[in-house]
């Protein structure tokens, strides 16, 4: 594969992940969502602002933006490495978006979404991971995190289990866990808000 395609699919995979549905969505309400509760744009504020249909549409539109990319790889036939180079991309797409001043969401559904086609079975262990953490603590971030940190275990038992994929599942994890840096803070000082709780 030419290095000009590979530099048009990892481009073009950070413009797809810096479609933002939850600012978008949020201003057809006539809410700006970075003013409200969290100010973060991804699904999790606007669920808990704006109500479940809102932050679900949000949370569709953030997945299937980085499967889109991932898809669109493939059939351009980059191989398993760049396949997880423009997940990567999409995620950073997301977190850092072009059209709103690189003031992004967390990364979390976009993740999700690659990882959907990537790792079919992986996805869908790391996301079971999220709703048991979320039954022991209900708190969204923090299973998340324990979402992503647990793909590095699926991705050995279920999953590719190749170098590349450790590789990337360290990079992902590094990249969540530092979006998550206020969370942490949060968490630590015992003002994180649960599930059903508005952010004041």
């Amino acid at each position: 594969m030419e290095v000009g395609l590979w530099g048009a699919l990892l481009v073009g995979a950070y413009l797809l992940g810096s479609v933002v549905p939850g600012l978008w969505i949020a201003r057809a309400m006539g809410v700006d969502i970075r003013q409200v509760g969290s100010g973060n744009i991804g699904s999790t504020n606007v669920y808990r602002v704006l109500g479940f249909w809102p932050g679900f549409f949000v949370q569709l539109i953030d997945i299937g933006k980085a499967a889109l990319a991932v898809l669109i790889a493939q059939k351009a036939g980059a191989g398993l490495e760049l396949s997880y180079g423009v997940a990567t991309s999409a995620v950073l797409g997301h977190m850092y978006p072009i059209w709103v001043g690189f003031r992004g969401g967390k990364g979390i559904n976009t993740l999700l979404g690659a990882m959907l086609i990537l790792e079919p079975a992986s996805a869908v262990a790391a996301l079971g991971t999220f709703l048991l953490s979320l039954a022991i603590v209900p708190i969204v971030s923090v299973g998340s995190m324990a979402a992503v940190a647990s793909f590095l275990l699926w991705h050995g038992l279920v999953g590719e289990a190749q170098g590349v994929g450790y590789v990337f599942g360290l990079v992902w994890l590094g990249l969540v866990l530092y979006s998550h840096r206020a969370n942490l803070q949060r968490l630590l000082a015992g003002t994180e808000p649960r599930i059903g709780q508005r952010k004041s």
